[in-house]
Formats: structure tokens, sequence, C-alpha cells
């Protein structure tokens, strides 16, 4: 695991910053937030931008597809998702579809999501000193007392990500993105070289 603390400050190493083979909970805890559904991206200093979209899965889990940018090629990432509850909160689940080099298919990834507004969400990754064969009742009793000391997250590692694109749901099962009317495009980036 020592590989993935070393990648730089995106999505992608929140993921990887620990990898396990069980999933915190083996089904949903509840529906999926439709909030977090869209388009998401995440640009740092140096103009690296990574790109996350969500869309549903079904009413309880998620799609998402994460396409990371740093040095060397371009990465693209497929994960099954649901909410798991751990006591009185609330995670994610994310299983690797589509592994590569990073992450083996089949792993599990834990993430916390917050909103801060419409457009902005803040993930942060979970602090767990669990081994990666731990099964889901040792990770969620470590959940729960990391949660009562304070030690569950590093806010220093958080991240947040602005919405480019909402994503709809139509009954007969289809999905797709579009550009939200709710998202002002910064006067910078409306233009174009």
């Amino acid at each position: 695991m020592g590989i993935f603390a070393r990648l730089g400050a995106l999505l992608l190493p929140l993921l990887l910053a620990a990898c396990w083979d069980n999933p915190l909970t083996g089904h949903p805890s509840e529906s999926i937030n439709t909030w977090l559904l869209g388009q998401w991206e995440h640009r740092e200093k140096n103009g690296t931008t990574s790109r996350v979209t969500v869309l549903p899965g079904g009413s309880d889990r998620y799609q998402i597809r994460l396409s990371w940018s740093a040095k060397g090629p371009r990465r693209e990432y497929s994960f099954d998702a649901w909410p798991s509850r751990v006591g009185k909160s609330l995670f994610l689940t994310l299983r690797a579809v589509e592994g590569g080099p990073d992450i083996a298919a089949g792993s599990h990834v834990f993430l916390h999501a917050q909103m801060l507004d419409q457009n902005t969400i803040r993930l942060r990754e979970l602090q767990l000193g669990s081994g990666p064969a731990s099964t889901p009742m040792e990770l969620r009793r470590e959940i729960r007392a990391r949660l009562k000391d304070g030690s569950l997250y590093n806010e220093k590692a958080a991240q947040d990500w602005k919405r480019t694109g909402q994503a709809y749901w139509m009954r007969d099962g289809e999905t797709g993105v579009f550009a939200p009317l709710n998202y002002e495009v910064p006067a910078a980036a409306e233009k174009t070289p």
C-alpha cells in the first residue's frame, strides 16, 4: 500500500490510500443521494484536471467512472458504489469493477462525501489501521472508535470537487449527463483561447 500514499492529491490517491478485500456493508444501507449524481471536476494548481461521473445504478447503487490525470497517461476506472451506514454516519463503499495498475478489480475503498453546496462536494478518505483482509465487522468497529476519538478523517487531505454537469435518471433506466442550469461558469472559464 505504500505506493498509494505517494501519489498526488487527486481523487485516485484518496481511493488508493487503502484498499480492502471486503466492503463496509455487504449491501446498501439506504437509497442513493441524488445530489451526488452528475459530473464533478477537481483541478490542481499545476493545471491537472480529474473528472468523475456519478450515475445511478439503481435506487440504492451508483455507477462511478473516474478519469484521472497526472504525470503519464490518463487513467480510467469504473466502480460500483453504495451507501454504507455505520452508526449515525454514512459512507460510500466503492468496489472496483475495472481494475488497473493501481487498484485490483474487486477491491474496496471507502469515502465520506459531504455536500458543501449544490455544486461543491468534499471527499474525505477514512484513516483506518485495519489490514486489507479485515472483515466488515472489524472495519465498522474501527470506524466507530475513530469517530468517537475524532481520528477518522485527515482534513488536510480532503478534496473539494466542483459540479460541471448533472445527471438525469429516466424511468426506462437510461441515464445521461447535461450542463446544469444552476451552475454558474466562472468568468475566466468562459473565455476560450
